[in-house]
Order: C-alpha cells, then structure tokens, then sequence
C-alpha cells in the first residue's frame, strides 16, 4: 500500500525542470499497481448534481459519527491522513439539504461542478486521483465541495476500522489549549504557527491548517456570526474570507482567538472523549 500511495504523490508532484515546474509522468506498470491497490483509478464520468446528492445523502446516514471522530483522533500520532480527512467531509455532508443546482455546470449551493478542469491527456489525470492525493497528501482540501465529500466517505468505509489512543486525545487537547494562549484579535493564522512551533505532532504547515479548516467545519472553531453548515447551511452559503490573504475555509476564516472553542461542539463530535478503547 505505502508504494501505492508514493505512486499516487509523484503522479500529482510537481518537479523543476528546465526552469520549468512541471508533473513527471508515472509509467503505465505503475498505474496498474496503484489502481490493484485501490489507491489509483481509472477515468469515469464525473457524477451529475442529483445523482451526488442523493448518494451523499444516503452514505452520511450509515456512517456513525464516532467512527469518524476515532479515526480523526488516531490520524494525530499515526500521520495517516486517510483517516483525518473525513471528519469535515461527514460534518459538511450531514448539513447538505436537498436542492435544485443553481447551474448545468456548476452549482453555487453545494460547489458541485463537473470538474473538467481535471480531465487531462493522461488517463491517470482525473477528478478521482487528483482528490485522492489531496485525501492522502493534505488530509483533503475540498471538504465543502459534494463530490470530495462523497469520494472521501466512499473511500472511508473501505479503511480498517481503528481505535485511537490516550495519546490522541493529549494531543487534541494540546492544540486547542494553544487557543488560550493567542491574543482575542488573533486569527487561524496565528494558531496555526504556534500548534507548528510548539510541535505538538508530527506535521507540516498544510496539515495543521487542515486540521484547523476541519474545526471550523465541524463547528469547534466558528464564530457566533459565521457559524459551522450543520447549524444553519443556507446561512453559510456566502463562503467568502473577511479578507484577501485569508487562505483557509468557512467558517474559520472568519474566526477569532475571542470567539474561543465551542464547547458544545466539541463534546458533540467527540461525543467519547476520555473514554480509550472503541466496539
């Protein structure tokens, strides 16, 4: 599996070549080993708007939340982001109303879209592998977006269960504990510079501002007036950050060291903290 994955990366990687950044393609035998793993697929149609909301619907209501609240916990000390990833694709996908889509190619409610921008030339270069290195690379980067959610949570009913430790939940409890120490007018920036200089896990900057967006996503992180999709989703439609350089998601990027940690929230998603061990 782990070559599978280095297969999925280079296939993603940008390289610089000749003054130039381009993606150095993998060979056809690597391909196939990838796509024999499950990691790599072939081409296929991107679904059509009714089509994945209704499937994404139907995959939230058999998933329990504290399957993924546990896998979220373990990813922590173990780095594999597979399994950190689908807290804020589940929390984004339960909040998803049933809709009519706003456009035939894209659909300003849910960002469903028909993702052409992705079909390359080569037959590796499609919507699903170019998400699942996002899934493996980042611990996803389009939670909000139906189709990564639906991706995300297909792709997570085939990973082993696991169960986390006493050690994830330290860590959990150190990250938010660094929301204490900022200044009330401090941003997810912020916090996200003092969790990496701290090194309260083994990370780099993407993957804690990842966790970060997953926060906000479920509700942990959010402010009073941009709240999480689960407590109000045609509220949350207008995504856009307060400013320019704020680089990460809805709702945290409007979110303040002042606005602190919903409490509420937290005991929600992690409905067993405190509790080792899982079913």
């Amino acid at each position: 599996m782990e070559e599978a994955i280095k297969i999925l990366i280079k296939s993603r990687e940008l390289k610089l070549v000749n003054g130039k950044y381009t993606s150095l393609p993998i060979s056809e035998a690597e391909f196939e080993y990838a796509k024999a793993k499950g990691v790599m697929f072939p081409f296929r149609e991107t679904l059509g708007h009714n089509e994945c909301i209704e499937r994404l619907q139907n995959i939230v209501k058999n998933i329990p939340p504290e399957d993924v609240a546990n896998a979220f916990l373990y990813s922590l000390s173990t780095r594999k982001l597979e399994y950190r990833s689908a807290l804020g694709s589940y929390w984004y996908a339960k909040a998803v109303p049933e809709h009519e889509s706003t456009s035939a190619k894209t659909c300003y409610i849910c960002s469903w879209d028909t993702f052409n921008d992705l079909r390359c030339s080569s037959e590796y270069k499609n919507e699903y592998n170019c998400l699942n290195y996002e899934r493996f690379k980042y611990g996803g980067v389009r939670h909000t977006y139906v189709q990564y959610a639906l991706f995300d949570l297909e792709e997570f009913l085939k990973l082993p269960k696991v169960c986390h430790r006493i050690e994830d939940e330290q860590i959990l409890y150190k990250i938010l504990g660094c929301v204490e120490e900022l200044e009330p007018q401090n941003k997810a920036g912020a916090l996200q510079k003092m969790i990496s200089s701290k090194k309260l896990l083994k990370s780099n900057k993407n993957e804690v501002s990842t966790i970060l967006d997953l926060f906000g996503i479920c509700g942990i992180l959010e402010s009073k007036e941009h709240h999480c999709y689960d407590e109000g989703f045609y509220d949350c439609i207008d995504r856009n950050p307060p400013e320019l350089t704020n680089d990460y998601s809805y709702p945290i990027n409007w979110w303040k060291a002042k606005d602190g940690i919903n409490r509420e929230r937290l005991k929600m998603v992690f409905p067993f903290l405190g509790i080792m061990g899982c079913e």
